[in-house]
């Protein structure tokens, strides 16, 4: 009997664990608003220049999704502004081998601003 309620209190407890490790990772950036930012880069000529930029900006604190393409020359970023500023942006894009020509913050559908 004493077994059973050794197990059945650890079960509990992988659970406790597994629910606050999981579920408050993120928390903060579901509850914000996001944005939408087009990024306008040099230097992007082959689908590597492409994962390099997607990998390093998705690596950032505050991104939600990214999505660049050296067809048209430009990413298109959709982060958290209370996270995360457009300057970080731009300086991991820099840093990443390649030239920020302009960026343009597009509203967001279904934003309230």
């Amino acid at each position: 009997m004493n077994i059973h309620k050794k197990a059945a209190g650890l079960v509990v407890f992988v659970l406790l664990l597994f629910i606050f490790a999981c579920g408050g990772n993120n928390k903060k950036a579901q509850k914000q608003e996001s944005a939408i930012m087009e990024v306008s880069i040099d230097g992007m000529t082959c689908l590597g220049c492409e994962q390099t930029i997607q990998k390093n900006i998705t690596a950032l604190e505050g991104i939600k999704s990214v999505k660049a393409s050296f067809t048209t020359g430009n990413a298109i970023i959709e982060y958290f502004p209370a996270i995360i500023d457009t300057g970080k942006i731009k300086e991991t894009v820099t840093g990443s081998g390649y030239l920020v020509k302009k960026f343009i913050i597009q509203p967001k559908e279904g934003n309230k601003n």
